[in-house]
């Protein structure tokens, strides 16, 4: 070959690696501990959310998962997987699992890494820095993430996240008491705390009404009946078997009153007992985990969370977006989001709750309550969440150059 193919090969090449750079995109590896199911809880559907959002704003979007989730494929979620198979953080097999992701972060040229739950927000700014990443962030959406962990690890495991958190550019809190918390416990400097509160498609509820025969049909709810719902899942920070034993007051004063559960967990044997031991197995329709809970929400009349412990409640906002009126418990940011739109009532207290539930008989009160959270829940729309992070992933990624 001459030497002017040479030069045109050399000029073909030039080119290609120009066109190459123009097209990448900054990569944003979303790393969470593990994802029992598309419907098992707030965070793990928040995540799925990013993802999406990502790829709107332009960037490329990566999902790792520590342990399991093998049922996850890239289909469902939306972009790329890692399975780093992680067993125990106390063992040289899991520690071997942490270094082969830290080399795929390398190959996979990541920019920014965004952490969940509690042993990728400990563990994953360590191996994001050893993956030479430019941007962490620590994400906090619980104000009680022990709640059947082993107590006695509690102080190591604080320890090594105050030393994490100095390898963060910032942590995104999901509401202000999340953020003081966090602020509070693990010294946290205000300026690298940021709220992000959790967004809802409000569109997706603008059409429950004509759901809602066809969904108490299917239910067996006869129009006089009054059905009060729990949309959780069956961990014991959710206040299930509380969920129960208010039912059970309640049904004793209105046997007009039906309940539904939408979810499943490890607490589930356990509700089954307690339902058969009060004898209501015909007033509580346990539905299983829904990868679409709309059909219940069109169904329902009184929206319930009776969590134990919470960050902000994506189920509160489904039902405060369905025009439902809601009685949750005092806790996390169940205040912030409903603020007099709903009832509160102390956690752990299955009176308190059913007093609650009973106040709502009157139609007129729920619909004056349902249309006030209806208005309310426009502060938390998509929209304004999905802006929230393209400010500060855009900020972030600006500030490192990427």
């Amino acid at each position: 070959m001459g030497k002017q193919g040479l030069a045109k090969m050399q000029f073909l090449d030039e080119d290609e690696a120009v066109a190459e750079e123009m097209v990448w995109k900054p990569r944003i590896l979303f790393l969470i501990d593990e994802i029992g199911g598309i419907a098992e809880g707030g965070t793990e559907r928040q995540v799925l959310q990013l993802i999406e959002l990502a790829q709107r704003l332009g960037y490329e979007p990566r999902l790792a998962v520590l342990r399991g989730t093998e049922w996850l494929s890239e289909g469902q979620a939306g972009c790329p997987m890692y399975f780093a198979r992680v067993g125990s953080m106390l063992r040289p097999s899991g520690w071997l699992g942490c270094l082969r992701l830290v080399r795929w972060m390398r190959q996979e040229r990541i920019s920014l890494v965004q952490t969940f739950f509690v042993e990728c927000n400990t563990v994953g700014p360590w191996l994001a820095r050893l993956a030479g990443v430019r941007v962490v962030i620590g994400s906090r959406r619980n104000l009680n993430q022990w709640h059947g962990r082993t107590k006695w690890m509690k102080p190591v495991v604080d320890l090594f996240q105050k030393l994490a958190n100095l390898f963060t550019d910032c942590v995104v809190a999901n509401s202000l008491v999340v953020a003081e918390m966090t602020a509070a416990t693990e010294r946290v400097p205000q300026r690298k705390l940021h709220v992000a509160y959790n967004g809802i498609d409000l569109a997706k509820f603008s059409k429950l009404d004509r759901l809602r025969d066809q969904a108490r049909r299917m239910l067996g709810i006869a129009e006089d009946e009054i059905l009060v719902g729990n949309i959780s899942c069956m961990r014991e920070v959710k206040g299930i078997p509380q969920f129960v034993d208010a039912a059970r007051i309640v049904l004793a004063t209105d046997p007009r009153m039906r309940f539904v559960v939408v979810g499943d967990g490890q607490e589930y044997a356990q509700v089954v007992e307690r339902i058969r031991r009060y004898g209501i197995e015909d007033r509580i329709h346990l539905a299983g985990p829904q990868a679409d809970v709309l059909p219940y929400l069109a169904a329902m009349d009184i929206g319930v969370l009776s969590s134990l412990a919470e960050g902000f409640s994506n189920s509160l906002l489904e039902y405060m977006a369905s025009g439902l009126p809601s009685v949750a418990t005092d806790v996390g940011g169940n205040r912030e989001a409903l603020e007099d739109t709903g009832i509160l009532v102390p956690p752990d207290d299955p009176a308190a709750l059913a007093e609650a539930i009973l106040r709502l008989q009157a139609p007129a009160l729920r619909q004056q309550m349902g249309h006030a959270a209806r208005r309310r829940v426009e502060c938390f729309s998509l929209a304004r969440a999905e802006q929230r992070m393209e400010e500060i992933y855009g900020d972030l990624l600006q500030a490192k150059g990427s």
